[in-house]
């Protein structure tokens, strides 16, 4: 059985929270902008991961935390190549540099490709399966979701200066950084992130302390105006609203509509927003309650359902408690009681 959604509404620490908690096995796939990263999991632990971001694969990653020279890492790929062995084994054999080494490159990248990943935008697929991959690591869920969220912070306080790579700047001291070097040249700092082999994070993290020490200035960030500011404020306040609705936050779901309604007092579509809300939080639910699905299934598939709301009815066979839905499901106990809610208020669901 797989599961599967928006890294928007269920990000990387709730499914991996999920994972550890259940001791599952299985292959994790991220796709993140076009790239896609897969990580294999067993009972709980982290043991392998892969990306396709070219920032993000062993080569790259040796060159910039180790040193390796683009000469040798040549080398060792074409003795790849040549002999059908993977790289760290290539280097190795030409002693470029030791198993030792390798092995903590390995685990340490493993890491940084899920440090990457905790973001908002993309999509997962967790498929429980056996699978047979080249190197094993032995990494601790919970040290990823420590660190993990702890660089999510940090990045979210980065992009309210730098919101996105395709910045450009306005140069506003020399000096020999090889980061500000590129960045003189007129490049974006994505196009830096590619020529200096850095990972998307760590050329947010640099490009934030040029700025901080007053080297460089984004480009672009011009203030709008009143009213252009107040309709993309509504917007956002909206894309909030909803968001809570679907990830089963009612209470705060309400509370944002009620002030949109204020901006907005005859728009047909928030008013039966809220009604929705309400009837869903007028719902008696408990916890010995048994759900039973109250649509044909095929029908189900045609429904505008968020990726929590699947996740929820999915798990609802005719068998299982509220109870035991609630523990079953890798969201807070808030957000699943307010899905079940949801689903029972809409009439997709019954008791």
């Amino acid at each position: 059985m797989a599961i599967y959604g928006s890294l928007d509404t269920m990000d990387l620490g709730d499914i991996l929270q999920w994972i550890y908690l259940r001791g599952k096995t299985g292959l994790l796939t991220v796709k993140i902008n076009d790239y896609e990263k897969r990580f294999y999991l067993r009972e709980g632990k982290l043991k392998y991961g892969i990306s396709e971001d070219p920032n993000e694969r062993l080569g790259p990653y040796l060159m910039r935390t180790v040193g390796i020279n683009r000469e040798y890492l040549l080398k060792a790929v074409a003795l790849a190549k040549k002999e059908r062995i993977l790289l760290g084994e290539a280097m190795v054999k030409l002693g470029i540099v030791n198993r030792e080494t390798i092995e903590n490159a390995l685990e340490n990248l493993v890491r940084e490709i899920a440090f990457n990943s905790f973001v908002d935008q993309g999509y997962f697929r967790f498929e429980e399966r056996e699978m047979d991959v080249p190197y094993e690591v032995d990494i601790d869920i919970q040290d990823i979701l420590l660190n993990g969220y702890a660089r999510k912070d940090e990045m979210m306080e980065i992009q309210k200066v730098i919101p996105h790579l395709e910045v450009k700047f306005e140069i506003l001291r020399k000096g020999e950084e090889p980061m500000l070097r590129v960045l003189a040249e007129g490049a974006t700092l994505l196009e830096a992130t590619e020529r200096l082999g850095l990972s998307p994070f760590d050329a947010m993290k640099k490009a934030h302390e040029l700025y901080e020490r007053g080297y460089i200035r984004p480009l672009g960030m011009e203030k709008k105006g009143g009213k252009e500011e107040k309709k993309d404020s509504f917007l956002m306040l909206r894309e909030k609203a909803e968001m809570f609705y679907r990830e089963g936050r009612l209470s705060e779901a309400l509370i944002l509509y009620e002030e949109l309604l204020k901006e907005d007092p005859g728009n047909q579509a928030l008013m039966d927003r809220l009604e929705e809300i309400r009837r869903a939080q007028s719902v008696e639910l408990e916890n010995g309650f048994i759900p039973r699905l109250k649509i044909p299934m095929e029908k189900v598939t045609s429904l505008d359902l968020s990726p929590q709301e699947g996740f929820v009815l999915s798990r609802i066979n005719g068998i299982w408690t509220v109870g035991e839905i609630i523990k079953l499901c890798p969201f807070p106990e808030e957000t699943s009681i307010g899905i079940l809610k949801i689903l029972l208020a809409k009439g997709i669901i019954g008791i």
